[in-house]
């Protein structure tokens, strides 16, 4: 057996997607070095920063430090979808998330616990307030 390899890491659990598009945040309402928690898991009702509604949600979401930089931008578009491969920053991968989610939800081996009471599925980002 070859143990050179690194374990393969935790799966990542799947968030909800609060909207399919970026969270407009002017750079005038932030301060330079001012830190800000964005919301990772997709629960909170204060988009896109964390409102400690994870956790609620299934162990495995933590919300993201994100630290105003020095010289502000005009405009920041953050990532909203919560799917971005640069967190906290939309890269436009909400574009074709619809119909990704949908076949991901559609598929999911733990659909049968779909159920209202369910807060988020970690495995498909299911969520009853974010239903196709």
């Amino acid at each position: 057996a070859d143990n050179s390899k690194e374990p393969p890491s935790p799966a990542v659990p799947a968030p909800a997607c609060p909207t399919f598009g970026p969270s407009n945040v002017r750079g005038s309402s932030l301060r330079p070095g001012q830190s800000l928690r964005w919301c990772a898991c997709g629960l909170s009702q204060s988009q896109p920063w964390c409102d400690g509604s994870h956790r609620r949600a299934p162990p495995g979401y933590k919300p993201l430090a994100w630290t105003v930089p020095d010289k502000p931008q005009a405009l920041y578009q953050l990532c909203n979808c919560k799917y971005t491969k640069s967190p906290p920053l939309c890269d436009g991968s909400h574009t074709n998330l619809p119909c990704q989610l949908m076949a991901k939800q559609a598929d999911c081996k733990d659909k049968s616990n779909h159920a209202q009471d369910l807060t988020l599925c970690s495995s498909c980002g299911w969520c009853p307030k974010f239903q196709f």
